[in-house]
């Protein structure tokens, strides 16, 4: 078996971190073994699943508590293991971690890009360093990925992307994911939510994913439904600060923190609605598995376009509130059982979205 080195910084419930932990999971048998690398300080959720398939988890400090000694550790990984492949999720810091394996004679290099543009206004010197770290990338990297044009065009400009990449579509379990009736009154009438309009919003607690959104207009929601529940799923530093907003705001009966979940496959069934106004996204998992179980969605307008793959998609403008209300009020599920088989076929089942990858993995 060929060893490959997957390097995608944690292994916590997240988009990213799913979608490294599962090209191992859906890699053709017996065919590769795979290790991973997570930084300390960070969850490591997946990792148990990983190694009982055999593979290994490497637990390190993070580059930024110093550099020399993570470029050892790495150089001293790849010539005890040989690794066909180093596979690097962790964006502009997969500079490094590239031109290390180039350094060892790693013979396939790869990039893979999440996500599109950072901060709007960044400093001078975090711009410099996305410029270096941009060109170390490109020198080093025999294969450059990306979950969408967009995202691939920010790690690695528009015009060697074009020439170079290849977008790797986020594959989900679709059939897992296709609407479950009984998933949805079993898990209704455990939170409570059997005469409920449900707001459902799946995602870590960042700024970007932009939470507080969902929670400044549930005001201006339950004026016109008053039996609305805001569910929000996931984890994050910005979790404890929201529940403060919440209480600030008195809606505190009208808002469900549920926390972070391997069976959100089950939960996203009780959704009525889901809402997802992100401030930037690459290729998000959770809309994905959103459409395959037949969801309405009002999503944010700065979603990149390639992700909406159903008519059920309802982009809506932040800056306008009274817009976001109104389409979430008169959202309502019909047809769930359907969608998941227009998933199928919009290449972004993990039967097939991985396909290249492990084409490239055997090159």
């Amino acid at each position: 078996m060929d060893n490959i080195l997957i390097l995608p910084g944690g292994l916590q419930i997240g988009g990213a971190e799913k979608i490294a932990a599962d090209i191992s999971k859906y890699a053709p048998k017996g065919k590769y073994c795979f290790h991973y690398i997570v930084f300390e300080g960070l969850d490591n959720v997946y990792g148990a699943e990983i190694e009982s398939r055999g593979g290994k988890v490497f637990t390190i400090p993070s580059p930024s508590k110093g550099y020399k000694q993570y470029r050892r550790f790495l150089g001293d990984l790849m010539d005890k293991y040989h690794y066909k492949a180093v596979h690097s999720h962790t964006m502009f810091n997969s500079g490094i971690n590239l031109s290390v394996a180039k350094k060892h004679g790693v013979p396939i290099r790869i990039c893979h890009s999440h996500t599109t543009k950072t901060e709007t206004n960044i400093s001078f010197k975090r711009n410099m360093y996305h410029k270096y770290m941009r060109r170390m990338i490109l020198n080093n990297a025999t294969d450059l990925f990306a979950c969408g044009v967009e995202a691939g065009n920010w790690l690695y400009g528009e015009t060697e992307f074009k020439k170079r990449g290849k977008v790797i579509h986020n594959g989900i379990d679709v059939d897992l994911f296709a609407y479950n009736e009984t998933f949805r009154q079993e898990i209704r009438k455990k939170l409570g939510l059997e005469e409920k309009f449900v707001i459902g919003h799946s995602g870590s607690f960042f700024p970007v994913k932009n939470q507080q959104y969902l929670i400044e207009i549930m005001s201006e929601l339950l004026l016109k439904k008053p039996n609305a529940i805001l569910l929000l799923i996931g984890e994050g530093y910005e979790m404890s600060r929201l529940q403060e907003f919440v209480i600030k705001k008195k809606i505190s009966e009208h808002v469900m923190f549920y926390g972070p979940t391997l069976e959100m496959y089950k939960l996203i069934n009780s959704f009525d609605v889901f809402a997802f106004p992100s401030l930037r996204e690459g290729t998000p998992l959770a809309l994905l598995e959103a459409q395959a179980n037949g969801i309405p969605c009002v999503i944010s307008d700065r979603i990149p376009e390639d992700v909406i793959l159903t008519d059920l998609i309802f982009a809506t403008p932040l800056e306008d509130r009274n817009a976001w209300v109104e389409n979430i009020c008169n959202c309502q599920r019909s047809d769930s059982v359907h969608y998941h088989k227009l998933m199928k076929e919009s290449g972004y089942n993990v039967s097939n979205a991985f396909s290249v990858v492990y084409q490239t993995y055997g090159r």
